[in-house]
């Protein structure tokens, strides 16, 4: 009789054993049509806001155009200023010996004569571009349109780039051809009226460099861009005219003056709580933008020899990005270091999810198949639904999504949950403060854990 019951009872078990191996197989396996419930553990909110990319890069002050002033060292009969000096717009850099001012009137003139057959030359280009069809991107320029009187680094710079390109390095270069015109004629004034050498500008005298006879004055402006340097990968990513967000600390000492004045003049007025809120918000979007990016990698200079000091150089090619601001650098010294972020790519209005919560499904529109991709989330009756979404660009192992989703909604990470399928996720815990604990007595803990 035993012996029956332990067989009974081992076929039982047997059958209750294979019973649930099948139906675990039938309700897990993959493809199964059985709907079950999920435990969900990896998953996020998203929310929808600005997205960015970004290219970080240190970056190092520099003045925002430097001006070369050169003469003759054997017509000076003084020079007036030393590096590093503080110079005042028509402010005296050397002086002129007496019996050579007429003569260096002369060299002048024919400088001037020199730069404007150049104006000439470039106007006359810059004429012929602009008849082309500038709104074909793609055209190149023949190098026969190029005038033989260029010099090869512009000439290569307006035949390698498109019509709208080679008008804007013509345009560039003529900027600087007027302002050496107009620094001319300022000397050959000044030396009409007296025998000095004056600055066009106020500024800083950088450098006063004694090479072969010839004394030049190189006078940075007060003005100040960043420049900062760029591999050949990151060159291709950057672009003129893109934003980059500024570090706050540039700008420390202009707003903390500017709020001290702001103090004084409202030291009986009550500041808006609204207003300060938009001043903060204001100051959050610091923003400059790329006005250049040098096609020939970076040789030495004054500027590229500071920054390989404190900071690792790209290798083995660095190109030279320069950045424009919107606001003034008050109190910062030339070559002070400071952080950007260039923005690489932006979204106004989008979601970011990890990259790898995407997956892909093939579907079939009007008898042709393609490939969507899309994101399981939890659907407004709590089920779980599986969105089709479009990826505008990738950013550091996510992805930005500017359609399928909702302000607010769950995502999870899984490609092979059934549709329609009920969710769970874990109980939330947290652990109340000391300061909760002491005030609830054992009344009120008895009432939480009973109801």
């Amino acid at each position: 009789m035993k012996q029956n019951m332990k067989i009974w009872l081992a076929a039982g078990s047997t059958a209750l054993l294979a019973l649930l191996i099948i139906n675990c197989l039938i309700v897990f396996k993959d493809g199964s049509k059985i709907t079950r419930s999920y435990y969900i553990t990896d998953y996020e909110r998203v929310t929808l806001e600005q997205q960015r990319a970004y290219l970080e890069k240190e970056a190092m002050i520099v003045p925002q155009e430097e001006i070369r002033i050169t003469a003759d060292a054997n017509a000076l009969s003084e020079i007036s200023v030393r590096p590093g000096q503080k110079i005042s717009m028509n402010e005296e850099i050397a002086a002129y010996k007496t019996d050579e001012a007429t003569q260096e009137q002369s060299k002048l003139q024919f400088e001037v004569n020199a730069y404007e057959s150049e104006l000439t030359t470039l106007e006359g280009i810059l004429r012929r571009l602009e008849a082309q069809d500038i709104n074909n991107p793609v055209t190149s320029i023949d190098s026969e349109q190029v005038d033989d009187e260029l010099s090869i680094t512009v000439e290569t710079e307006v035949t390698q780039g498109s019509p709208l390109e080679a008008i804007a390095t013509i345009e560039k270069q003529i900027a600087e051809v007027e302002r050496n015109i107009d620094i001319l004629e300022n000397q050959i004034a000044d030396l009409s009226f007296s025998n000095v050498l004056s600055s066009p500008i106020d500024g800083v005298v950088g450098e006063v460099i004694d090479d072969n006879g010839t004394i030049t004055f190189i006078i940075y402006t007060d003005e100040k861009n960043l420049i900062t340097y760029v591999s050949e990968k990151e060159w291709e990513t950057v672009a003129e005219n893109q934003n980059v967000e500024l570090d706050q600390s540039l700008f420390d000492n202009e707003i903390e003056s500017q709020n001290i004045t702001n103090t004084e003049e409202t030291s009986t007025e009550e500041t808006n709580s609204e207003e300060t809120s938009s001043i903060a918000q204001e100051q959050e979007e610091l923003l400059g933008v790329v006005i250049e990016k040098q096609t020939i990698p970076a040789v030495n200079s004054l500027w590229y020899n500071e920054m390989e000091k404190v900071v690792k150089m790209p290798k083995p090619l660095s190109f030279e990005v320069r950045v424009d601001l919107n606001e003034a650098i008050v109190g910062k010294p030339y070559a002070s270091l400071t952080k950007t972020k260039i923005i690489i790519n932006e979204a106004p209005s989008a979601f970011r999810v990890k990259k790898e919560w995407l997956s892909s499904k093939e579907i079939t529109v009007d008898a042709e198949s393609k490939e969507v991709t899309q994101i399981y989330l939890i659907g407004e009756d709590g089920k779980i639904q599986a969105t089709e979404v479009d990826v505008a660009f990738e950013d550091k192992g996510d992805a930005i999504l500017t359609s399928g989703l909702s302000n607010d909604q769950i995502v999870f990470y899984d490609n092979a949950k059934s549709a329609q399928s009920e969710a769970f996720f874990p109980m939330p815990f947290e652990l109340p403060s000391k300061a909760t604990i002491q005030e609830l007595d054992w009344k009120q803990y008895a009432k939480y854990i009973i109801f």
